[in-house]
This record gives C-alpha cells, structure tokens and sequence, in this order.
C-alpha cells in the first residue's frame, strides 16, 4: 500500500515539475509575432511628397517603386568570425581591404550582432532583418534540422530571386542549405563542425570562385568562409595562423573585386541598361579574446561591413601612419540593417519582418525625392510590424495627413504614454514632413524624423522579440523548488535520512537539495549563461568538502580538491573574468613554450600509460590488447604532430623529426588520421572485450576517445586532461 503512495507522490512531483519547466520556457523563449507571407511590389507605399493621386510615370508608377536599382549584380562574401580589428586593426593582415577603405573606393562599418552570436541566428537576422531567439542557438547544433528553415518566411534572397529575378549560388557553410532550401542553383557545401579542418574548408569554397564569376548567368553568389573560425576555435585570435589567413581572405576579396570590375566594364559597354556589381564582405559574428563566441561581449559582436563596388562613395582617409582606419573600429551600425539597404540598392521589396534601418551612406547616389520615399518605404514596413504587436496603433490616415500636414508635423509625441500611439505619433510627424518638404530643397529635418521613427520602434520591437516573461519564468521557478522540497520531504517520510554519504561520494539529499535550490535561485541572474561554469565550480569544491568531514581517505579528498583548484585557474572564463591573469596565460608566453611542450608530452605519455594499466587487467586476448594500446600510441603522436605543425613554437628535436617523418605530410591528413584511429580504437575495445565479458568503466572508455579530445584542443590545455584523469582516478 505504501509502495503505491509513495509511487503516486513520485508522479504528481513529476508532472509539476514539467509543468514548472513549461512554463519557465514560455518565459524564456519568447513568442515572436510576425507578419506571414511575403512582400510584394503591391505592399510598398505611394510617395507622400507627391500625393495620392499622382499621375503614374515611368519612375513612379502604382507598385509605388520610385527609383531604378543602382546594381545588377551581388557577391555576399561571409568570413565566419570576422572581427572588426581583423579587417581595420593595425595587425590586420588585409592590406588589399585597407588600401581600398583609404581610397574611399570601399565603405566600411563595425557591424553590431546581437546574441546569440552564432552562425545560423546571425545568417537568419542578416537575410530576414529580424532579431534571433536563444532556441535558434540550439538549432545551430543540429546539422540535420530543418524546422528553422526559412523556406516560408519572408528574407532578402527570396526577394533578390522572385522580384530581382535573380539566380543565386551558394558556395561554404551548408547552414545556408539548410535554411533556404530550392533557393540556389547551383551549390557546393561544407560542413561547419569539422573545426580541426582551417584548409580545405576554405580551398573548397575558393576553387569556385573564378569559375562561377566569370560566367555570365549569375545574380547573387554567397561565399561563406569557416577556417578564420576555426583556427580562432583551436589556437585563439592571437595564433600565428591567424594573419596568414587574414591574408588569404584578402586575396580572395582582390580577385572577387578584379573579376567583377572587369566584367562590369564589358557588361555596361555592351548593354547602356546594365548596372555594376556590388561586393559586401562581412562576418556573421565575431569573436572573444580566446576565440569562442556565442555570448553578448564586445569583442563578440563586433563585426563588419565593407561595401566595395561603382558608385560606393566612401570618404578618403588621410593615412597618417597605423590608426587611419580607428575611427571604422567605433562607426558602429546594425547587422540588421544590411537587409533594407541592399533591398533599396537592388530595387526589391523589403521582407516584411524586417527591423533594421538603411544606412544613409549607401543611398546617396539617389536624389532627395527618392532618398525620402526609399525612408517611407522603409517606415511603413517597420510600422506594419508596431501594428501587429501594438493593439494602439492604428491604420495611419494618409489622406488626413495630406490635407493637414502642419498639425502633424508640430505634433508632440514625447507626452504619450503607450508605446504604439507614441511610435503612431512619431510616423505621422515624419510623414507630414515629408509632404511639407516636397517642394523644399532641404529634406534632412525629414529624413532626421524618420530614422527616429524607424530607431524606436526597431528598438522597442527587438526588445519586445528578445526580452523575457518574468512572470512566466517566476511561476516556473516556483513550481521546480516546490518539486524539489517536497522530494526532500518524501524521502523523509520514506525513512531516508536527509544526509546520507556513503564511501567515496555523496548518496543523496540535503546537500542535493541545497545545490538544485541555488541554480533554481541562479536561473534569475542575466549573467547565468555566461557565468554558469562558477556555480559548479563552487558545488564541486563544497561537496568534496562535505566528503571530507564525513567520510575517511581524506588524502584523497584533499588531492582530488588541489587537483580541481588548479583546474579552475587554468582557464579564465566567461565575461566578468575572462581577462584576469590564468595558467593558460603565462604558458602562452614565448619564454614559456618549451613547458607548453613538455606537459603535453608527459600528457600524452600519462594517458598511454593508463591506458597500459587500466586494460591488462581485462584483456583476455594479447591480439586486442596490443592492437588497441598500439593504436592509442599512434594517435597520440599524430596529435602532437598537428599542434607542433600549426604552432610558431613547435617541437624541433632531432628525434621528432625522425618520428615525424614517418606520419602523414599535412595537418589535414594527421586529423583524418586521429578520427579514424578514434574510430578503430572504439571497434577494437567493443571487439576486445565483448570476448572478455569485462565491464568498461567510465574512465577506460574515455581513455579511447582522448587523442580526438587533445585533438580539439590547444596544447596548453592537455595537462588539464592529465589532471582530470588524477580526479577520476582517485
């Protein structure tokens, strides 16, 4: 009978618990109201400046288009993790890209990203104008997801292809495939988690660079580069990889340029109608000062734009030795605005969920009539979107705002409280301007109304889009710590005591209680995601402590504690602390290279020796055992082998370079080496011991998989993986 009670207590906490985790996911992921469909020529409004009932003309006709596009042709070159100092810094190693900056031949600006900052939110706010939840950060991670497809969703390459009768091709990070689906014609792409892989990732993007270019058939080609994040993953920005592949990106950004020049000048002598092509290199996001990035730093967001092509008037810059391109580092616009700006230049509706503004720079081939109707435009998809998110803004009234323009433009829209009446208020003012200035020479007052309209609402919307539910999250909250007392509570009852250790590690409760309180507690902070490693690295520390009150082996305890001390200072991490001084730090130093080495040897030599003592013990057959340690030998050395290769400090003894000798010629091959012994050396213990009817313990199985771990890592890092072994081990 008690069995049953204490069975049905179980089930009613779990079901609260899933209702707590529900609604604190509601709250945390909020829902984000947009317009369905696409744009059409018919959604763009009529000029104001010209009035309602202006005779249609071959620049201003009833779609409401009203100036010609100022280019036939474009090339989205994406460098992932393109940082803003890489391109303007005076360590850049993109000196082609400078000079043209200088010239004013190219445009640049630090573009902003917002989190998360990685690749497939930043590719979706880049093409849709839109601001990217946290749960598209999770979708980044599946290679096979497809429910974040843009296939029904309005975005600029729909527009390019169905409006701009452009076709599209599409060369690198295959999430491009994935979010836009029958969109290209032509493709080939790459895979963006095979990180150890800073080549041919790139070498398969470039080979299709002259040969799509110089045909004739193509509209749009997006060129998406990963090794730049690659090596920014395994080495940092500071590794001496870093430049050489700055430079290689700038030689692709000097051949795109050169092709295109080239054949704008026979395309615009053989056809008077034909447009130039515009060239937009920019990163997705950027990253932090040791090369990781998904977080709201800084360094993270800041990224680029950098317009190149005819009829780009960027402003000549003085070279007065290595700062002539500062001011670019702070020049910060949205990476939301690329979509308006190249819908405008292109002639094509903009998608209708779009936020971000125009930048004003890019539009001043055009005259002020059709800068200003370019900014209604503008204005009145982003008021679409007030309208569908406030229920007190309402259809505007051109015909009233015509008649009356005087009262709207003298209107005072600072003294209204709501939200949707003071962004109504404030597009209406602009759009009586508008019709005021139609016969004024001077239209700044109203292009300066404008972009306020278009600055708080994009504003006031990105925050309704990416801000929480408090309420929601709080009732969730509440419900989780419910469940986990009243568990404490039921073990109680049951005749378990609250505190209970047994030998070696923690058993269960009040200490459990108190750990699961705290994060529920912690879940509140805004610093969680970028801070979460310090509440586990307090827990760890208290329940080792705990265990050594209680229990005995306490040199144990007190090695394992020193272990994990040491752990924690390898490596700074986060936002608070990232820059305070770490181990990692002072093994970085050049004077301190040979020890870099030394521990990643006696590393590699530890985890072989393991490996030695923790499988004999097991191994029935000598066949198994020899083949499964002479393949973890072999994919030890092809590791250090890689991180020597791609290091400034490498090893250079004689006897490395005989051992080197003998293993695979490039950094490419050494990895494809470590993954297939990583492979085999799984095989071979499933093989091995299913014969032997052994158990494998956590630590044996992790043995295996260690050379493909040292692999993804930094050899600064590999005594890390040493010490982890001595916790687990004691």
């Amino acid at each position: 009978m008690m069995r049953w009670v204490y069975a049905s207590a179980l089930s009613v906490l779990l079901v609260v618990e899933l209702v707590g985790l529900g609604l604190f996911a509601k709250g945390f992921f909020p829902y984000k109201k947009s317009i369905p469909g696409f744009a059409g020529r018919e959604d763009q409004p009529m000029d104001i400046g010209r009035g309602l009932n202006a005779p249609a003309t071959a620049q201003h006709n009833n779609s409401g288009v009203s100036a010609e596009p100022q280019y036939d042709r474009l090339v989205l070159m994406v460098v992932d993790a393109l940082r803003n100092d890489f391109v303007f810094g005076n360590e850049s190693g993109m000196a082609y890209t400078q000079n043209l900056l200088r010239s004013g031949a190219a445009l640049g600006f630090t573009a902003k990203a917002q989190a998360p900052t990685v690749t497939m939110p930043r590719i979706k706010a880049l093409m849709t104008g839109t601001v990217p939840s946290f749960l598209d950060a999770v979708l980044n991670i599946a290679e096979s997801d497809t429910s974040s497809s843009l296939k029904h969703q309005d975005n600029l390459l729909w527009q390019l292809k169905t409006h701009g009768g452009k076709e599209i091709n599409m060369f690198g990070d295959d999430t491009w495939l994935r979010l836009f689906p029958d969109m290209f014609t032509r493709t080939d792409g790459t895979s963006s988690f095979y990180v150890a892989d800073t080549v041919e990732v790139d070498t398969n993007v470039t080979r299709h660079v002259r040969p799509e270019l110089e045909r004739d058939d193509w509209g749009v080609v997006v060129l998406h580069y990963l090794g730049l994040d690659h090596i920014g993953h395994l080495a940092g920005p500071k590794s001496p990889l870093m430049r050489p592949k700055q430079r290689e990106m700038d030689d692709i950004v000097r051949t795109v340029h050169e092709i295109v020049a080239d054949q704008d000048r026979k395309r615009m002598a053989a056809d008077a109608q034909a447009k130039p092509t515009l060239v937009v290199l920019l990163g997705d996001h950027a990253m932090n000062e040791i090369g990781n990035h998904g977080g709201n730093s800084q360094l993270e967001t800041s990224t680029v734009f950098v317009f190149i092509g005819s009829g780009i008037a960027g402003q000549p810059m003085a070279d007065h030795g290595r700062n002539a391109l500062s001011k670019l580092l702070a020049s910060n616009v949205q990476q939301s605005s690329l979509v308006s700006t190249l819908a405008l230049l292109f002639g094509v509706p903009i998608p209708k969920n779009n936020l971000g503004l125009p930048l004003p720079e890019l539009l001043g081939g055009y005259s002020d009539r059709e800068r200003l109707h370019m900014l209604q435009t503008v204005s009145a998809q982003i008021y679409g979107l007030v309208r569908a998110n406030e229920n007190n803004a309402v259809a505007v009234d051109l015909q009233q705002i015509i008649a009356n323009p005087a009262v709207y433009a003298k209107a005072d829209c600072s003294h209204i409280d709501t939200a949707g009446s003071q962004m109504q208020c404030k597009y209406e003012a602009a759009l009586a301007m508008h019709r005021q200035a139609s016969s004024n020479t001077d239209v700044s007052n109203v292009e300066r109304a404008y972009y306020e309209f278009m600055e708080l609402a994009s504003t006031h919307l990105s925050r309704a889009s990416s801000g929480y539910n408090l309420q929601l999250m709080t009732m969730g909250l509440v419900l989780m710590a419910a469940t986990v007392l009243g568990f404490a509570v039921l073990c109680q009852f049951g005749g378990t005591s609250l505190i209970h250790f047994k030998s070696r590690r923690l058993a269960v409760s009040l200490p459990a209680v108190g750990m699961w309180a705290t994060y529920l507690l912690s879940t509140l902070s805004s610093s969680l995601i970028e801070e979460e490693h310090q509440f586990w690295y307090f827990w760890v520390q208290t329940l080792l402590a705990l265990r050594l009150a209680t229990n005995g082996g306490r040199y144990r305890t007190l090695a394992q504690m020193a272990a994990f001390r040491v752990v924690r200072a390898w490596n700074q991490t986060g936002q608070f602390w990232a820059g305070e001084p770490d181990v990692r730090q002072y093994l970085n130093a050049p004077e301190n290279a040979w020890l870099v080495w030394v521990l990643a040897v006696v590393t590699l030599g530890a985890i072989n020796a393991a490996a030695w003592a923790l499988h004999r013990r097991y191994w029935r057959s000598v066949l198994w055992s020899r083949a499964f340690r002479g393949l973890l030998a072999y994919a030890s050395v092809c590791v250090l082998a890689y991180h020597s290769d791609r290091s400034h400090e490498g090893l250079t003894l004689g006897v490395w370079k005989m051992v080197r000798a003998c293993l695979p010629s490039d950094s490419a091959r050494l990895a494809q080496s470590v993954y297939f012994a990583t492979a085999l050396l799984a095989a071979t213990s499933c093989a091995g011991l299913r014969r032997a009817g052994a158990y494998v313990a956590p630590l044996d199985a992790l043995t295996g998989v260690m050379p493909l771990l040292l692999l993804l890592s930094r050899p600064h890092n590999f005594a890390v993986f040493g010490l982890f072994f001595v916790i687990c081990a004691l």
